[in-house]
């Protein structure tokens, strides 16, 4: 009987959206993990902890407004496990992460 080897990873991703007619600035951070099986091209994707927040375009936070896009970031487990607890407990430190 063959197995499935199936192979996870974690990633972390920042999406910046600025909605000038709104005059808002829109930050929405995200931890997935991924499941991906070789054999059969399935991808499971699971967003572990999302969250999102909107500042007006007038009174973006400093440690905000130096933010930038983070395309999908292969992040290890042992960083997956300490922003999952960071963002239980900080929201603002998990929106401005930067991983390495």
């Amino acid at each position: 009987m063959e197995r499935h080897v199936i192979q996870k990873k974690y990633e972390f991703l920042r999406i910046i959206d600025r909605l000038e007619d709104e005059n808002l600035l829109i930050v929405i951070t995200s931890i997935r993990d991924i499941s991906d099986d070789w054999k059969t091209g399935n991808i499971n994707l699971l967003s572990r902890h999302s969250h999102s927040k909107e500042f007006q375009l007038d009174n973006v936070p400093k440690n905000i407004q130096g933010l930038t896009e983070v395309a999908p970031t292969q992040i290890s487990p042992i960083e997956f496990l300490k922003l999952t607890k960071l963002y239980k407990n900080d929201v603002e430190s998990f929106l401005i992460y930067n991983p390495k």
